[in-house]
């Protein structure tokens, strides 16, 4: 089994994820898996910023803290991460006079290199270049690349970049002898699949048959906005960018009363001005899709990092009682089959739906051999209203024959007060007490479609986690059974409501240890709570970097 890892570091603004995007393409192409994290400042320009890309001819969905190679595109770099290099690694790039890392080290002035080409905006070509002369691979794939990327802009900007691309490979030629020399795996290129969690969002957002997405942008949730807006012409889909996220959300609110499927996203702190719309669509019984991309606060916290410590805020969030459903993908391929999902039980049930993603499983890309769309959207769930329509008309399973506004002869009347069923407010109170009993009989139908967890036996212990651990909590697990420790994992993506049979599960579930990126444990509090059942055994993630594969190894051997 091959499995490398190098990361490309420098300072926002100047060019770290295009090399790593140009690089994970070209690797791709070759017939490798890739799977890469970014870690950046909130910053446009200055500021400490990395992309780590790990490649293996077997598919992989977590980082490792070793570093194969690391390219320095500026000092900070050199100084930060060299000691992340193992003892046979490589470090190219700007290199300080008098480096001192164990590795082998080659100097390289990209920029330097660049400007002799012609322009400064070179650089990341160059770099590019040196680093697939480092791991040996055909610069072919890498040319044919970037004639598809720059073919557009005419044969002259092609011919330049080509140089940049040779220049790079000529640094390297004859300053280092390479230990590694990665060939071509497969010709069937287009056999894999590289995509982000952002990037899988919004694609489930359309093949669910979103037609109206608001937001206002806020790290991380902001790819998605960027995704659907770039294809909305294409796909017929309304994008706007709203003043804040009150705005946000009331916008997708009114677009889903009046027909159209509709989503909103947000991070935690946008999330906290939803939640009067939150409440708006429940007492409304109105269907709507929201995305919180969790990032560490309170307050604005750290914009660009990697949280799960807004779990309990969107179980309970917004005020009194109503029925939601809350989802968290674990993956890019999983994210677009949960939208689709999503989409299907709000407008089935006529309830919001909360997508928990974070910004770990949205800046980070994932490959696959091939593609499956698991879930596939409901056809449009309302109907021609006659004139004597009541929109809250109360039924046994607690869903009113939902009716749009123009389709029809009955008026669709809405209150955000409580309201009977033609949906005029009332006072009432044995009519509140029936409405209320309405909307909330609407769990125990929902219960029966939610997922059942991930589950993998092992009688020594049970790793536990939800969202976005799913990869690395399957890597530890196989490395512990190299070990000689039969490990389970029970892994959640959708949480709320939890279907039959969790407890269980939990039950005979040996020596649990809840993984979660959070101070306190709320995924581990909400299953006892449920459940009645202690989880002592925690292991807590709050520094905003998500998991990787040997520091989690440590603190699980250290918890049992």
């Amino acid at each position: 089994m091959v499995d490398f890892t190098l990361k490309i570091g420098g300072a926002a603004g100047q060019g770290v994820q295009t090399v790593a995007e140009m690089l994970s393409r070209v690797i791709l192409r070759a017939g490798w898996y890739v799977f890469s994290i970014e870690d950046y400042q909130s910053r446009v320009r200055g500021g400490h910023t990395f992309t780590q890309i790990r490649f293996s001819d077997v598919p992989i969905f977590a980082a490792h803290k070793k570093i194969d190679l690391l390219v320095a595109l500026n000092p900070e770099t050199y100084e930060l991460h060299r000691g992340e290099v193992v003892p046979e690694g490589i470090i190219i790039g700007m290199i300080p006079s008098g480096g001192d890392s164990a590795s082998q080290e080659v100097a390289i002035d990209f920029e330097g290199i660049a400007e002799e080409i012609g322009n400064r905006v070179f650089a990341n070509v160059v770099a590019v270049g040196s680093i697939l002369a480092v791991l040996g691979f055909d610069f072919q794939l890498a040319e044919k690349y970037l004639e598809t990327v720059f073919g557009r802009k005419g044969p002259e900007i092609v011919a330049k970049n080509q140089q940049a691309l040779k220049r790079g490979k000529e640094e390297i030629t004859g300053r280092l002898q390479p230990p590694f020399s990665f060939e071509n795996l497969s010709s069937q290129f287009s056999s894999r699949y590289l995509m982000s969690g952002n990037e899988g969002l919004g694609l489930g957002a359309l093949l669910a048959g979103c037609r109206f997405y608001s937001a206002y942008p806020m790290t991380p949730s902001t790819g998605i906005m960027n995704f659907l807006s770039s294809r909305a012409e294409r796909y017929g889909i309304v994008v706007e960018q709203a003043e804040d996220e009150v705005a946000a959300i009331n916008m997708a609110v009114g677009a889903s009363f009046a027909g159209a499927r509709a989503m909103t996203g947000t991070s935690g702190g946008g999330f906290c001005l939803m939640t009067e719309g939150l409440g708006l669509a429940a007492m409304t019984e109105t269907p709507i899709v929201i995305v919180d991309a969790q990032r560490p606060g309170p307050s604005t916290g750290l914009p660009t990092r990697t949280s799960q410590g807004d779990l309990e805020f969107v179980l309970h969030a917004s005020h009194e009682e109503f029925p939601r459903v809350v989802f968290a993908p674990s993956d890019a391929q999983d994210a677009v089959n949960k939208v689709i999902k999503a989409f299907n039980l709000s407008e089935k049930y006529q309830v919001p739906v909360i997508i928990l993603s974070d910004q770990y499983l949205a800046d980070s890309r994932f490959s696959y051999p091939d593609f499956k769309i698991r879930e596939a959207p409901l056809a449009p769930q309302y109907l021609t209203t006659e004139k004597d329509y009541q929109r809250y008309l109360i039924t046994e399973n607690g869903i009113s024959p939902r009716g749009i506004p123009g389709e029809g002869e009955g008026l669709v009347i809405a209150d955000s007060d409580e309201h009977d069923e033609a949906g005029h407010l009332t006072e009432d109170l044995t009519i509140r007490v029936k409405m209320h009993q309405k909307r909330m009989n609407k769990l125990a139908a929902i219960r029966q479609e939610v997922g059942l967890p991930l589950q993998l036996s092992g009688k020594d212990l049970t790793l536990i986690g939800w969202g976005s651990t799913l990869g690395v909590l399957l890597e530890v697990r196989e490395v512990l059974h190299q070990e000689g420790v039969e490990a389970g994992v029970l892994h959640f993506t959708e949480l709320y409501p939890l279907p039959p049979r969790v407890g269980e599960i939990l039950d005979r579930s040996p020596q649990p240890v809840v993984v979660e990126a959070n101070f306190s444990g709320q995924f581990a509090r909400f299953l006892e709570g449920e459940y009645r059942i202690p989880l002592k055994r925690r292991i807590n993630k709050y520094d905003g970097r998500p998991f990787l594969v040997e520091n989690l190894l440590e603190q699980i051997k250290g918890v049992i």
